[in-house]
């Protein structure tokens, strides 16, 4: 895959109004939105002086934030913010980056793409992909995978302005659609630090949302939440995922995962 283009300038004259603009979707967002407090934060965070000279210094900035400690967001808040503001800064995403394998994001394997990836457009993946613990995955088009989508915690987050279609996902991390999410087979959301936001719809073959917010309109083949009863989960979920007897049968969510990870679907 040929590296998408660096050094989009920015200027103070531009970020302005742009900034502007992305706060005020935000706050009328339906469930990809902000809070007033949380608005006047992220315009605070966005406009902090010095303006860095390209948008890619200033992705650097958010990104680095948690480490440093700063009075910014560095989160999947920012993030999707920011893919928001390169759309108003440079227009709708018109080019197509395509990766013929696997994609992995990381900072800490080899052979990955180091953190944080912006794609100003859309990606196709024809493999599957990885967006490692503590990685940013910001694209401004749409995102279509053709395996397995997979996040990590701490800190992950997929920011994506249009929309994700994918065979399967399974996140821990902080997605963020803008458009609509498409999973053909099997979505696993568990653990609870952070959300799947989908502001255009979520549309799933088998969606298990165990312990983990989903703020979406959802439409499934099959949902199960933590509350499902062992029938359920036999009639729907591969027994090698399933732990316990009886009516203290119950999912193995960590053997989900697991699964999802070999690029395997969960049903039965």
């Amino acid at each position: 895959m040929s590296a998408p283009p660096r050094s989009h300038p920015l200027s103070r004259e531009a970020l302005v109004p742009a900034v502007r603009a992305v706060v005020e979707e935000l706050l009328a967002g339906r469930f990809v939105a902000v809070t007033p407090p949380e608005g006047e934060r992220l315009s605070r965070c966005l406009l902090h002086e010095p303006t860095p000279p390209t948008f890619e210094e200033l992705l650097a900035r958010l990104y680095a934030a948690p480490a440093h400690g700063r009075d910014v967001f560095g989160d999947e808040g920012s993030a999707f913010a920011l893919m928001k503001l390169a759309i108003h800064l440079y227009g709708a995403p018109s080019r197509l980056a395509t990766v013929p394998g696997d994609l992995v994001i990381s900072n800490h394997r080899e052979d990955a793409v180091p953190s944080p990836f912006w794609v100003p457009g859309n990606l196709k993946v024809e493999g599957s992909l990885t967006v490692d613990e503590g990685a940013w995955l910001l694209c401004t088009g749409d995102v279509q995978v053709g395996g397995t989508t997979l996040d990590d915690e701490p800190g992950s987050v997929i920011a994506v302005g249009g929309s994700l279609t994918t065979t399967r996902l399974c996140t821990m991390g902080a997605v963020t659609i803008g458009g609509r999410l498409e999973v053909s087979d099997s979505l696993l959301a568990w653990r609870n630090d952070y959300r799947l936001v989908v502001e255009g719809g979520l549309r799933a073959g088998l969606l298990v949302a165990w312990d983990h917010t989903v703020h979406a309109e959802v439409s499934a083949g099959v949902r199960l939440e933590a509350d499902a009863t062992p029938e359920v989960l036999h009639a729907h979920l591969r027994a090698d995922i399933l732990t316990g007897e009886g009516r203290a049968m119950t999912l193995d969510v960590e053997a989900a995962d697991g699964v999802l990870r070999r690029d395997e679907s969960l049903r039965a």
